[in-house]
């Protein structure tokens, strides 16, 4: 299928079109591979968008006042349903456009029954290192609630009134408070599955024919086009999807609780273990500048925090502030990232602060392994700098590298590696505490990695 665009005569505007009988070229795989581009190829490029009537060119700064000024907007272009043979596709229908529209009164009267109301907190500010992640910003989608349609805001805000209703509805049963509290809590990751699939930065994907959710990647970037799913059907994005690998996930979970024994999960500082209390540590520290995760988390928390009234005191509390936890300049602790827009776009204090905080954290892994312990680390990166802070911080604490693999632990299916040079291993260090040496062989060792990393 080739969704088309044709400039009407009198050069007002643009009719879409879709068209079934896709020209083919039987050229080799790098000929097709052009093909295909050249027939696929859109308005947008690197340097602005070109107007498909008179082909002048708006450049992306322009856009991007545009897009703080709030004149984007967006056209429904096609329609992909499930018929006899698979998946069709074909031209939106007048009702369909206008089941699209909802207005501002109504998202507001369904909202002012739901804790907080719309999610109008702020999305992260674009910049420099960890913060280009975020380009949305800049096109004036500077609250998270921009980042939805009116119509998948309704969508979200029912299912999360109805969620917020399960605690006064359940006790006519006979559960133990505590199963009320679960089931409260397992509907959580359901509503998150659903948004992370209902905003306008989920796309199509052609193989598998189906919705690709929010997080393709590790950011958020503008997208020029997007796919809404059917929340109510039973398809990618939908709801009973939603519950269905959520009880997968628990059933797993359940299966290796039974095998291994109980687990506890804590929301605490890694700086902050008892001494001499565990055999083994295993972590995947931030890398870096690479993966802002504490920015990128409030895509859900903001959704979350609007379903956790009544699962309990202390999930409650966790969700207390308006965005999720960040650098704590006070007390020096929280979600530690080389971020400079945290320290005033100061390059070099932000770089200073990460090394310090990993040291902490590594120095408080040491107090906290028995003598014959081991601390695992997962990293990958392809900056030298990185790795020197990593293994410096690990030597500092008082580690010595006891063993390493590289595992290949990431997919090779997913957006960052098509077509690009991506990591595809993570590298898992193996540590144990060094013992007692010279004074000085720390430095040595400091001195002959800084000439030969990188080598």
């Amino acid at each position: 299928m080739l969704l088309t665009m044709d400039p009407r005569a009198d050069r007002t505007g643009v009719d879409f079109g879709v068209q079934g009988d896709v020209p083919q070229n039987g050229g080799n795989g790098a000929q097709r591979r052009e093909h295909d581009r050249s027939l696929g190829e859109g308005t947008m490029s690197r340097t602005g968008a070109a107007c498909p009537c008179c082909g002048a060119i708006t450049t992306m700064e322009d856009i991007r006042l545009e897009g703080r000024a709030g004149r984007l907007g967006a056209v429904m272009t096609a329609v992909v349903v499930d018929g006899l043979k698979g998946k069709e596709y074909r031209l939106p229908t007048d009702h369909e456009r206008a089941a699209a529209e909802v207005t501002e009164e109504r998202l507001r009267a369904l909202y002012a029954e739901i804790p907080f109301g719309l999610p109008e907190e702020q999305t992260p500010k674009a910049g420099i290192g960890a913060s280009r992640a975020f380009s949305v910003d800049g096109y004036g989608f500077d609250t998270w609630r921009k980042l939805f349609t009116n119509r998948q805001l309704l969508a979200l805000g029912e299912f999360v009134r109805a969620f917020n209703k399960m605690p006064e509805q359940l006790p006519d049963y006979p559960y133990p408070p505590e199963w009320v509290e679960s089931l409260v809590a397992m509907c959580l990751p359901i509503i998150s599955r659903i948004a992370d699939r209902s905003s306008t930065l989920a796309t199509w994907t052609n193989n598998p024919e189906k919705i690709r959710n929010t997080f393709a990647r590790f950011a958020l970037p503008m997208t020029w086009d997007f796919s809404e799913s059917a929340p109510l059907a039973d398809t990618s994005g939908g709801f009973l999807q939603s519950v269905d690998w959520v009880f997968k996930v628990c059933q797993h979970l359940q299966e290796s609780v039974d095998s291994a024994g109980s687990g506890e999960v804590k929301c605490a500082s890694a700086i902050g273990c008892p001494s001499d209390s565990v055999d083994l540590i295993l972590t995947d520290p931030p890398y870096y500048d690479a993966i802002p995760y504490s920015d990128l988390m409030d895509f859900f928390y903001v959704w979350l925090r609007r379903l956790v009234s009544g699962v309990g005191v202390e999930v409650e509390s966790a969700f207390s502030e308006a965005l999720g936890p960040k650098w704590d300049h006070d007390k020096e602790d929280g979600k530690l990232i080389d971020d400079a827009a945290r320290f005033s776009r100061d390059k070099e204090r932000s770089k200073r602060n990460y090394e310090e905080g990993m040291a902490r954290a590594f120095r408080s892994c040491h107090s906290a392994l028995r003598p014959a312990g081991r601390l695992v680390v997962v990293f990958a990166n392809k900056h030298p700098d990185a790795w020197e802070t990593l293994v410096a911080a690990l030597i500092r604490a008082g580690f010595v590298v006891d063993g390493s693999w590289p595992i290949q632990t990431e997919r090779t299916a997913r957006t960052r590696s098509v077509a690009s040079a991506a990591l595809a291993s993570s590298v898992w260090i193996v540590c144990k505490k060094r013992s007692s040496t010279r004074p000085g062989w720390d430095n040595k060792v400091l001195d002959e990695m800084r000439e030969n990393i990188t080598q």
